[in-house]
This record gives structure tokens, C-alpha cells and sequence, in this order.
């Protein structure tokens, strides 16, 4: 008999081995997550936590010297609270075009002396816990003389820590034509920033970015100022899922870019509304370190309004997996009721991309295949496809029209990327 029991558990050992092997990547057999909770479709539920809404590119009167006079920290505050956000970052221009909030005139005697964060301690005292938090930050704001009209670049740093963050050193930015957008990238990583930047395409090509470094965290790919969704957020946002198929890891952004906080949305050319577009982080807690840890994880959506868009991967059990074993793109979302003709959602698979950077002056063009399209009516919608796994990088949109240099997609809303290798 024990010759007996040898054999057979033998032979058990040798069918649990074989079960085993032909587990594709990425889905585990059943007994690996017994305990996996699950919704009513039957995928795993999602992680516990919160979406919160916040704009990342903010400027303040009395430290931006173009805000119109009347968007001090307890006015955007207020205003930001009334449109539902929960952050708000101010980005206000690094001292040589900020230094004299009275002035657009630049004046060499205050080239690179700061301050760079006039409104920290306010800002501090504008935070309420668990209901709104606002940040000084700055936008770091180099450029060339303006008969060159030549691409440089706006970085956005914003503060990783707002604990031990050195707010008393000033940013290098000036004189004009002396400093590159990337040496200013350089010096918000010096400084421990989550640097992005900031509109890289721009019909003011003087605030364009001269792809000098690749190695920011964020990519603006959705600025306020030109009216939604416009033809030149479709460059950046082409850039940005051009740098994902080369390997980098960079967080898409949508930011306001606002100047003048009392501007009703959804906005006017130039003049974008507090929060059109802004980012939302999904985020463990309600806490600055909580948000940057979203960030930096990339789990955000970027939209306008009432709009959200979110993508996950599932395995062949619908258990949360993202790589070669995904099986299911799950997209839910929902399109604001004032899109009164509805919008068009996709799903894309990018695969490989013609990237003429650091030529500022040309685009980055995807390859790519449309995995599903349809138009979809204000309010709540969700689809799910099934893919085999493929590398490349998978997101999805709601736009209400095609990007246009002199219209954009207003209401609309894009998904961060899942990237499989």
C-alpha cells in the first residue's frame, strides 16, 4: 500500500504541474485568488480609494504678472471648490516674468533673484483637511527673444513634499535665449518637483517645448487655453503615447492653465475656465502625499466638465491584470448632459511610432488600430473588448468633434494608458 500511495501522489504531483504550465501569463489558476471579491459583471472589484479632481496649472495675481488683477489664492479656492476639485496647484511664472506682479515688462535688475513661492504660506492656510488642498508650485518659464519665436519650454514644478521643500532658492530663466527647456526641466527635478511639461505644442510657439531632455514625469497633453480639446493637445497627446511605445513612463496631464479665475466654463479662446480641462488621480487618501503617489502611478483620467473616462485590464478570469495576460479592456465612463449631441467613444491600440523629436518643429506620428468605435449619448456608459494581449499601448477617448486649430472637443474626456511590453 505505501507503494500505492507513492504512485498516485506522483501522479497527482505530475497533473497539478501540467495545470499549471498551461496558465497563460497573467492568469493564475483559480486556487491562487480564492478570496478575489468581484462586481456584478463578474470582474474583481476596484481598489479602495478616491477620484479626486484637481488642476495642476493654476496663476495667481500678485505672483503672475498676466492674471487680469483678481484671482488671488482665496478667490481660486472658492472657485475651485464650487466646480469640485480637490487640489489645486498655483503655477506662477519663475521670477523673471514674475517678479514684478505689475509689469509684463521684463527688467534684467530682477533676472533670477525669485521669489519663486509668494503663496506658500497662504496656500497653507487655504487647505482644509479631507475637503480641499492648494499648493504653491511655479512654472518654470524660460524662452527666446520674441523675434526668434522659437520653441523653449514651460516645466511645471510641482512640490513632491510639502514638508522639508526648499521654497527660498530661485529658478535660473533668464536672460532670454540663455537657458533651455531642459535645463529648466533640470532644475525642477534638482528641486524634487513632479516636473511636466507644459503645453509642447502651442499655437504661440514661443511656449512650446524644444525637446532639449526627455526625462519630465507629466506631459501636458490637454492645455485650457485653446477652447477643449484642440489639434495641438492631439500633438502632445500623440508625443505622449509616442514616449510610453519608447519605453518611458510619463503621466498624461490636462490643466487649465487659468489666468483670470472668475471666467465662467466652459471658457473662452486664450481664456480657459478654473478646472477645463483638469486631472483627476484616483488616490488611496485625501492627502498631498496620497495624490502624488497617484501620479506618479499614472492612474488618472483627464476631462472637462462632468466627464470621466477610465480604462482597466483583466486577465482570462477577469481578475485586475495589466500585461502580456490581459484578456478584457473594461471602459466606463460618463459624458456630460450638456453635450447635447453626444460624443465618440474609442478604444485605440497604439504599436509603434515616427518620432522626429527633438525636431520641435515636427510631429510624432502613432500607427495604430481602432479596436472599438461608437457614438455615445450624455451619461453613464461602459463596453468591454477582448484582446489577446499584443504589446503596445491601449487607451480610449470621448470626443464630441474632431480637433480643429480653431475648435476644440469640449466635454470630452481621456483615459490614462495601459501599457503592455
Amino acid at each position: 500500500m505505501p507503494c500505492l500511495r507513492t504512485i498516485v501522489l506522483g501522479f497527482l504531483l505530475v497533473l497539478a504541474a501540467c495545470s499549471t504550465a498551461n496558465v497563460p501569463d497573467g492568469g493564475n489558476d483559480d486556487t491562487a485568488h480564492v478570496d478575489v471579491d468581484r462586481d456584478p459583471q463578474g470582474f474583481e472589484v476596484d481598489p479602495e480609494g478616491f477620484w479626486l479632481k484637481g488642476d495642476l496649472h493654476v496663476h495667481a495675481t500678485g505672483a503672475s504678472n498676466d492674471t487680469g488683477g483678481d484671482s488671488f489664492p482665496a478667490d481660486i479656492n472658492a472657485k475651485a471648490q464650487e466646480r469640485g476639485l480637490f487640489f489645486v496647484v498655483l503655477t506662477d511664472h519663475s521670477n523673471s516674468t514674475g517678479s514684478d506682479a505689475s509689469t509684463r515688462d521684463e527688467d534684467p535688475e530682477l533676472f533670477n533673484l525669485g521669489p519663486e513661492f509668494m503663496y506658500w504660506e497662504e496656500a497653507a492656510t487655504q487647505t482644509e483637511a479631507d475637503v480641499f488642498l492648494l499648493v504653491s508650485g511655479n512654472e518654470i518659464s524660460p524662452r527666446h527673444p520674441e523675434e526668434a519665436v522659437a520653441p523653449c519650454g514651460h516645466i511645471g514644478c510641482i512640490p513632491r513634499s510639502l514638508d522639508d521643500f526648499d521654497t527660498d532658492s530661485p529658478f535660473t530663466d533668464r536672460p532670454m535665449g540663455s537657458v533651455t527647456g531642459g535645463e529648466a526641466l533640470e532644475q525642477a527635478q534638482a528641486r524634487n518637483c513632479f516636473a511636466i511639461v507644459n503645453h509642447p505644442y502651442a499655437f504661440a510657439g514661443w511656449i512650446a517645448y524644444d525637446w532639449s531632455r526627455f526625462d519630465y514625469d507629466g506631459m501636458e497633453v490637454w492645455n485650457g487655453g485653446g477652447g477643449g480639446f484642440d489639434v495641438f493637445d492631439q500633438m502632445s497627446y500623440d508625443a505622449w503615447r509616442c514616449d510610453l511605445l519608447s519605453g518611458r513612463w510619463v503621466v498624461p496631464i490636462g490643466a487649465s492653465d487659468n489666468h483670470r479665475v472668475h471666467t465662467e466654463p466652459p471658457g473662452l479662446l486664450l481664456h480657459p475656465a478654473l478646472g477645463w480641462p483638469h486631472t483627476a488621480v484616483f488616490a488611496v487618501d485625501k492627502t498631498w502625499p496620497g495624490i502624488i503617489a497617484g501620479l506618479e502611478s499614472g492612474h488618472v483620467y483627464l476631462a472637462e466638465g462632468d466627464s470621466r473616462i477610465q480604462i482597466d485590464g483583466y486577465d482570462d478570469k477577469k481578475r485586475r491584470h495589466e500585461g502580456l495576460g490581459t484578456r478584457y479592456l473594461r471602459v466606463r465612463g460618463h459624458l456630460d448632459s450638456r453635450a447635447e449631441d453626444g460624443g465618440t467613444l474609442r478604444i485605440v491600440h497604439a504599436t509603434a511610432c515616427s518620432d522626429p523629436r527633438p525636431d520641435p518643429t515636427e510631429v510624432p506620428s502613432i500607427e495604430e488600430t481602432v479596436l472599438y468605435e461608437e457614438t455615445v449619448a450624455a451619461g453613464d456608459f461602459e463596453v468591454v473588448v477582448t484582446i489577446v494581449g499584443d504589446p503596445g499601448v491601449y487607451t480610449t477617448t470621448v470626443l464630441t468633434n474632431p480637433p480643429t486649430i480653431v475648435e476644440g472637443s469640449r466635454y470630452a474626456a481621456l483615459s490614462r494608458a495601459i501599457r503592455i511590453p
